[in-house]
């Protein structure tokens, strides 16, 4: 699959400055030094790669954003993260959805990297059902009144402001859907304690109580899941990126020491049975890379196609949960300690067979693609 000469340069920006800029991760960074991290990330230009120069960014391809999310990965993933939230993440939706005074008011802060954005849209009971959503959003003159949860908020602790997904009618229908930014310390809004997930990445509850949040918050009401969905699709591909560039670096540390570690008076990667091992995972890596660059290569206006991310999202996450486990295998015990990284990368991948839709949620959607059916899990 060729690049271009554009995105073979950021990819190479992007390689060079983690081997000489960041430290090789084995956790996600917390606290002053996640802050210290996005605003030297933001000296080099790298958030907001694919927000407007007006506001801040370099006005890049999705696809430039996934091959720089993808390198920075293999060395620091919380970089990686970083970069991923504040240009196809949780920004991209006020990025294409927002008003211009949105745009003005947010951008240049998260480009700035003075600003993190969380995203709630699951529910206890709207999950994969994320269209049984209950939280509502009652008009009340100049401002929305909200009421409901959102649980699963990645890094809520460290936002500021929240894309929320809310319900602006009481038909009970999907059109009913669309999408409000909540500034934290709103009267009525507030953010749950933490919760540590397999990771070591903490996630939140949101939780609405007669909260009144501003007419000229809302990105987006009625009839605009398509178009969240449309958005979110970048968002799919850009945890694909993460979840890709953590295995590299899984595989890369393996590959070295396989011809370091020696057993039975050579090398164990002179045993057949670990040569072919290796190869599985090299094919492997080579085929999520190739979807997931497809995908990206493809989107229209930033924006991916439904079926090709899922494609993709499906495919890294399976590939990079065996993949890592391999290489955990090919470590024994000092892959099973944690005084290694190879465990923590095994535990950050796994997320990517849930996170942005399970697979099972994304084979029935590529299942009704082929077979051209809808198919309602309610009957």
């Amino acid at each position: 699959m060729l690049m271009t000469e554009t995105n073979q340069e950021w990819k190479d920006v992007a390689r060079d400055f983690a081997s000489r800029k960041l430290q090789m991760g084995t956790h996600w960074l917390e606290g002053e030094e996640y802050w210290s991290n996005a605003r030297m990330l933001a000296e080099q230009g790298f958030l907001g790669i694919t927000l407007p120069e007006e506001y801040g960014g370099l006005n890049q391809t999705l696809f430039d954003a996934l091959l720089m999310i993808e390198e920075l990965c293999k060395v620091c993933p919380t970089s990686g993260r970083q970069v991923y939230h504040s240009s196809i993440g949780i920004a991209s939706f006020i990025n294409h959805l927002g008003t211009e005074a949105q745009k003005k008011l947010y951008l240049p802060q998260i480009t700035a990297g003075k600003l993190f954005v969380g995203l709630g849209m699951s529910e206890p009971e709207a999950g994969s059902a994320a269209t049984d959503m209950k939280t509502t959003a009652v008009d009340e003159g100049d401002h929305y009144r909200l009421n409901g949860s959102k649980i699963w908020v990645s890094e809520a602790h460290l936002a500021d402001l929240f894309v929320v997904y809310a319900r602006f009618g009481n038909t009970g229908r999907t059109s009913d859907i669309g999408a409000i930014l909540v500034e934290r310390g709103t009267p009525g809004f507030t953010v749950g304690v933490p919760e540590e997930n397999m990771s070591g990445e903490f996630q939140s509850a949101l939780y609405f109580d007669d909260a009144l949040v501003p007419k000229e918050n809302v990105l987006t009401e009625r009839n605009a899941f398509k178009a969240l969905m449309g958005v979110y699709n970048g968002v799919r591909l850009g945890f694909a990126a993460q979840t890709l560039g953590i295995t590299q670096a899984a595989f890369d540390r393996t590959v070295q020491y396989i011809q370091e570690r020696k057993q039975f008076g050579k090398e164990i990667c002179e045993f057949q049975g670990i040569q072919w091992m290796v190869a599985d995972m090299f094919m492997q890596l080579e085929a999520a890379r190739t979807l997931l660059y497809r995908a990206g290569m493809a989107a229209a206006n930033n924006k991916p196609d439904k079926h090709a991310a899922s494609v993709a999202k499906v495919y890294v996450a399976e590939a990079a949960k065996k993949i890592t486990d391999d290489c955990l295998q090919l470590h024994g015990g000092y892959g099973y300690s944690k005084q290694y990284p190879l465990e923590w990368y095994y535990r950050c991948v796994r997320a990517a067979s849930i996170a942005g839709g399970t697979v099972q949620v994304h084979r029935t959607m590529l299942a009704a693609e082929v077979l051209g059916r809808k198919f309602d899990q309610r009957k």
